[in-house]
């Protein structure tokens, strides 16, 4: 079920770029292109941003949005983080999720010891790293990282049963 008022976060915007109001955008996401299909983007203060124009510039990504044309207005936007609304994001095919959708969702290995709840994730340059959170429910309170890399370490995930089944030793 999608919220209408959940946020997703997008990225955080960095330093201007030129005069023209561009500025440096530091995108979470993989798939630039996907910033084109929203609408509006939104500041934690609610302020709507629309964008207007991306381009990368040694591997990083530059955005311009529409109202803000000069070096001060982008300077106001610097280290503010940008967001979506949940209902902003596309629908996902069967079996797809999103990964904030598997914070809280209990950790099972295949010998059905519990390593803990899923605090997060994490980027690497190969893959994304789930980050477990030992709990009371768990083997030990031990933290750990477990890359999310399907069907290989994550085998079954199940958000109604709120659980994840990973191919991943209890003491790694």
């Amino acid at each position: 079920m999608r919220s209408n008022d959940r946020k997703i976060l997008l990225g955080k915007l960095g330093k201007p770029h030129g005069v023209k109001g561009f500025l440096y955008f530091h995108y979470y996401g993989e798939d630039k292109s996907v910033l084109q299909t929203y609408s509006a983007m939104h500041l934690e203060d609610e302020e709507s941003l629309h964008l207007e124009k991306t381009f990368e510039k040694s591997d990083r990504l530059i955005v311009k949005f529409k109202g803000h044309n000069d070096r001060n207005a982008a300077e106001k936007l610097r280290d503010k983080e940008v967001f979506i609304f949940e209902e902003d994001l596309p629908e996902l095919e069967e079996g797809e999720f999103y990964l904030y959708q598997l914070e809280g969702l209990l950790v099972k290995n295949l010998q059905n010891i519990i390593l803990g709840k899923i605090k997060g994730s994490a980027g690497t340059k190969s893959n994304e790293v789930l980050v477990i959170q030992g709990s009371s429910e768990s083997i030990d309170n031990q933290d750990r990282l477990i890359p999310y890399v399907k069907p290989e370490v994550v085998k079954e995930i199940s958000l109604i049963k709120q659980l994840v089944i990973v191919d991943w030793p209890e003491d790694f």
